[in-house]
C-alpha cells in the first residue's frame, strides 16, 4: 500500500526530504573521508574557533557520547587538536588542525551542492521564503524544548 504525499504528515514529508538530504550529503563527503557530524563539526569550529567539548555538543545539538566518538575520531585523522583551557586545565579546547583548515572549502562546496540540489527549482524570493520558514520551524522547536524543561 502506497501513501500519497499530499495525505502524509507535515512532520513525515520532512523526515523523508532529511532522510534523502543525509544520504545525499554522506555521498559527497563521502570523498573526504568525513560523514556528515564530522564535517558540521569542522564547519563550527572554523567559524567559532576554538571551543570546549560541551560548548560544541550544545552548538550542534548533539549528545556527549555522539561528540566524543566523533572528536576522537577527528583527532586520530588530524583533523582538529585538543588542548587544556588557559585559564580551567580540566577543560579541554578544540581547534581545527592544518588538515581541518585544509577541509574547509571542500566542506563549504559540499554545503553549496546541497543548496543547489534542494532549492533546485524555486525563484529567489521562494529559497529566501524557505529559508526563513525552516529558521522558524528551528525556532518553534527550541522554544518549546525550553517550555517543556522548565
Amino acid at each position: 500500500m502506497q501513501c500519497k504525499m499530499d495525505e502524509i504528515p507535515l512532520m513525515g514529508i520532512m523526515g523523508i526530504a532529511l532522510h534523502q538530504m543525509i544520504n545525499t550529503a554522506k555521498g559527497m563527503y563521502k570523498e573526504f573521508d568525513l560523514n556528515r557530524s564530522q564535517a558540521a563539526i569542522l564547519f563550527t569550529l572554523h567559524r567559532r574557533g576554538t571551543m570546549s567539548q560541551r560548548e560544541l555538543a550544545e552548538e550542534l545539538n548533539m549528545t556527549a557520547p555522539s561528540i566524543t566518538s566523533a572528536i576522537q575520531k577527528m583527532e586520530r585523522e588530524e583533523y582538529i587538536t585538543r588542548s587544556p583551557d588557559k585559564w580551567d586545565q580540566r577543560v579541554m579546547r578544540l581547534a581545527l588542525a592544518e588538515r581541518g583548515k585544509a577541509c574547509i572549502q571542500s566542506v563549504k562546496e559540499v554545503g553549496s551542492r546541497m543548496d543547489e540540489v534542494i532549492l533546485s527549482g524555486m525563484s529567489l524570493e521562494e529559497k529566501l521564503l524557505f529559508r526563513r520558514l525552516m529558521l522558524q520551524v528551528k525556532d518553534n522547536l527550541e522554544n518549546y524544548e525550553r517550555k517543556e524543561k522548565v
